[in-house]
């Protein structure tokens, strides 16, 4: 099947052999994808999707278990990822076949096929990483594999076409209205209430607002890291342990926000995110940052100059949409209780953020 899409009639046959209940547009095309990637047309196939978490920017996301006979009469399953994209999200296709295929498939989940649904609208189908532990970042060794992974990512050199998938979005202008966006949502945080202390770190906000673009330059211009390719959404949703070649290997997972930037931005948002819930992340904090900087070949030192990039990294992410979506749960009376306090101390440690970054730019 490759990347491209089937023709129209050859997909109308295969949604007449399905269930209607079944036949779905997305699912259509799993019983062509089955014969490219088992070598084999399949027979007495019976598919179970499941909704999957994650993906906030993505339309859908689902796991799909495919249960079948293959071409010598055994009975076979696979499982797969099937994510759909709509709008501007449907970058993460660019991503993957111009960045991810041609230069770190080792770093992702495996990119079967992908399919042009419409106007604005691309399926993805991925390999599932079945995940060796929910929770594997309490061992420091696990949340430096992650660093030591993505520093591989941030080495690569890029051909033009990677270049141009990394670069068509406007990063900056989008982030720029994100944090302002973030504001408003602080300032309609009440003053007295169990949450003003929201209200009241509104004041690091924006100052770090007003500064951002001259904070953005320097930040990209930073000393021997300067831009690069980078993931762009890096924290443990977004990460995956797996068992390969014997040992446990970290797999990156949604690249929609994949641009050029500064390598510190998914070095903080690694750091920072995982700190929010390991304790032992937040005391070995300095040390994994050195780790990063060691697996790029550089000296493991946190000088003034790079822990205020680091902030400024940090900053960066916070603003991007992260401080913005748990300020708006907190706002949210639909919400339970429990996610409102969740998002109350998730926006607060962020907001810690953005006071060091602009205790550093000050």
């Amino acid at each position: 099947m490759g990347n491209h899409a089937l023709s129209a009639a050859r997909a109308t046959r295969i949604l007449h052999r399905r269930s209607t209940a079944a036949a779905t547009e997305e699912l259509a095309w799993i019983p062509e994808l089955l014969e490219h990637v088992q070598d084999g047309r399949p027979r007495e196939l019976h598919l179970e999707r499941r909704p999957l978490r994650g993906g906030l920017e993505a339309a859908g996301i689902a796991r799909v278990s495919a249960r079948y006979v293959d071409h010598h009469g055994r009975r076979r399953v696979f499982t797969l990822v099937v994510k759909e994209l709509e709008g501007a999200t449907t970058r993460e296709t660019l991503i993957y076949e111009r960045l991810v295929v041609a230069h770190a498939a080792e770093l992702a989940p495996r990119l079967l096929a992908s399919h042009q649904a419409g106007p604005g609208r691309t399926v993805l189908y991925l390999e599932f990483v079945r995940p060796t532990s929910m929770w594997p970042w309490c061992q420091t060794g696990t949340a430096q594999g992650v660093l030591d992974r993505v520093a591989r990512l941030h080495a690569l050199r890029l051909d033009a076409a990677a270049l141009a998938a990394m670069t068509a979005w406007n990063y900056e202008a989008d982030l720029q209205q994100a944090a302002e966006r973030t504001l408003t949502q602080l300032e309609r945080v009440p003053r007295r209430s169990d949450h003003s202390p929201l209200r009241q770190g509104a004041r690091w906000a924006h100052r770090v607002t007003a500064s951002l673009p001259a904070m953005r330059r320097e930040l990209l211009a930073f000393g021997p890291l300067g831009t690069r390719a980078i993931h762009g959404d890096l924290h443990p949703g977004n990460v995956l342990l797996r068992t390969q070649r014997g040992h446990g290997e970290a797999v990156l997972l949604d690249w929609g926000r994949s641009r050029l930037g500064s390598p510190l931005e998914d070095v903080s948002s690694w750091l920072q995110s995982l700190g929010c819930w390991e304790p032992e992340a937040r005391r070995r904090h300095d040390t994994l940052q050195g780790s990063y900087l060691s697996a790029r070949g550089l000296e493991p030192t946190l000088g003034t100059d790079l822990r205020a990039a680091y902030w400024l990294a940090g900053a960066s992410n916070a603003l991007a949409g992260t401080l913005l979506h748990h300020v708006s749960v907190v706002l949210d009376a639909r919400a339970t209780a429990a996610a409102r306090a969740k998002a109350f101390y998730l926006a607060r440690e962020w907001l810690r953020v953005l006071r060091r970054a602009d205790a550093f730019w000050s």
